[in-house]
């Protein structure tokens, strides 16, 4: 019997299999990469190659260990909203333990102890209304505008730019400066708790790992998408051949021009790469001998002196029953602190911490991420600044020529700057795929209804 000719219909007639994609080059193997290889996979390809310049796999998932045995994210941390959502899904279908987030559960520490007033909430709902009344302007200058003009006392000051940078500034990764309501007003949310992986999101990367094949150290420097196929080129040299390509390389390295296509990237994709804004969430990770804060509070915010420095942590305490803090610094104070030494950010957290505690004890080990340094990254997940707008994303999605498919946190229009809105576009990209060559692949293949589970 031929190749490919494994179906023979009543009569002798053989039946015309179902084409399948031929050789696809995948471009990451963070989650998007990750997803679309096995997505392809259960299309019928059986010549899917991901090309990894890290020498691990994950990409901007982490999962580190602190202290030699603790396991800390120090990329990706929550899935957020569980309720449907494709990550709950692989965690539920391999056993991987979820632990919800309460928010509620939550100590907020005042510098010099000066507390807000009891009107603090009507603080937020004033400025709150004039960013309603002026959406397009950006959010640092309403602060502005709105503090000098109300009279507000410094306690209220500081705590109104608390809130706007855990909740504005640490949600995507950038001052208040370059945002606006409306520029952060787009995409959708899953619905359900966020919740956390007690023992590493790497869990989630090494079920959907399993049998691909994944070459680390492999850094393509060039795409060439002129014939019939595409061809890449590595860092070394080294050349890959296929009839595909999906590039799942963060914004921000996009943004560098890390890679050379020829022919160029059309000038509207190209367009949305600049217009886009790719943001930084860094962490501090302290390992201690013993726990100095409430046992059982999750978050602890403070409202210091310097309003963006050192504003929240977590308490792992709760989800792992270690004394591990892992505290965050977003935007251009994130930015600042990766010029600094190790020991003198390890410095400043502990400064802050005694601010709120009074004398603590050195931590036993600690952990600092620089992710806008990182090479392979340059950034932790992207926003969209004043004047752009998320239709951006869906552009930046568009594929080339039929050819050159695109995924990544940045790609997803509905769910940016998120592991799911990732690992959808990689299963998307994958779905194109297999429809441009006319597969019989279904919604729900194999590689997602596994993970899936009603909501």
């Amino acid at each position: 019997m031929l190749p490919g000719c494994g179906l023979v219909r009543p009569g002798g007639i053989p039946a015309v299999p179902a084409p399948r994609p031929g050789r696809v080059a995948i471009v990451g193997a963070g989650i998007a990469g990750l997803a679309a290889a096995a997505e392809l996979r259960a299309a019928g390809a059986d010549d899917v190659v991901v090309l990894e310049a890290r020498d691990r796999i994950g990409g901007r998932i982490w999962t580190s260990r602190i202290g030699g045995t603790a396991p800390v994210d120090l990329g990706a941390s929550w899935i957020h909203g569980v309720a449907g959502n494709p990550i709950a899904g692989i965690a539920t279908a391999n056993g991987i333990r979820m632990l919800p987030t309460n928010y509620g559960s939550k100590s907020v520490h005042f510098h010099e102890s000066a507390e807000a007033n009891q009107s603090r909430d009507q603080v937020l709902k004033g400025f709150w209304t004039l960013a309603r009344q002026r959406p397009r302007e950006p959010l640092r200058a309403l602060y502005e505008r709105y503090v000098s003009t109300s009279a507000l006392a410094v306690a209220d000051r500081r705590y109104l730019g608390y809130v706007l940078n855990t909740a504005i500034e640490h949600e995507f990764g950038a001052d208040i400066a370059e945002l606006s309501l409306a520029s952060i007003s787009g995409g959708k949310v899953w619905p359900g708790r966020d919740a956390l992986f007690p023992a590493g999101y790497h869990q989630i990367v090494n079920v959907l790992a399993e049998g691909l094949d994944i070459r680390t150290g492999h850094a393509v420097v060039g795409i060439d998408h002129r014939g019939s196929g595409v061809v890449l080129t590595t860092a070394v040299g080294a050349t890959f051949g296929g009839d595909f390509a999906v590039v799942t390389l963060p914004l921000g390295v996009l943004k560098k021009r890390a890679i050379v296509f020829t022919p160029a990237l059309p000038p509207a994709k190209q367009r949305a790469i600049d217009s886009l804004g790719m943001g930084v969430l860094n962490k501090t990770c302290l390992l201690f001998d013993d726990i100095f804060w409430q046992p059982d509070v999750e978050l602890i915010g403070y409202v210091g002196a310097q309003p963006g420095q050192w504003a929240e942590a977590v308490s792992l305490y709760p989800y792992t029953q270690q004394p591990i803090l892992m505290m965050f610094n977003a935007g251009s104070y994130a930015v600042r602190t990766e010029a600094m030494a190790d020991g003198e950010i390890v410095s400043e957290a502990l400064a802050a911490l005694a601010d709120m505690y009074g004398s603590v004890p050195p931590p036993r080990d600690a952990l600092v991420t620089r992710w806008r340094s990182d090479p392979w990254s340059y950034g932790s997940y992207s926003y969209v600044p004043v004047g752009s707008s998320f239709a951006q994303h869906a552009e930046l999605a568009a594929p080339i020529g039929g050819r050159v498919f695109f995924a990544g946190e940045a790609t997803h229009e509905e769910y940016p700057a998120t592991v799911h809105g990732a690992f959808l576009s990689g299963v998307r990209a994958a779905r194109r795929i297999a429809a441009s060559v006319g597969s019989t692949m279904r919604h729900g293949s194999t590689a997602t209804r596994r993970w899936e589970r009603p909501a």
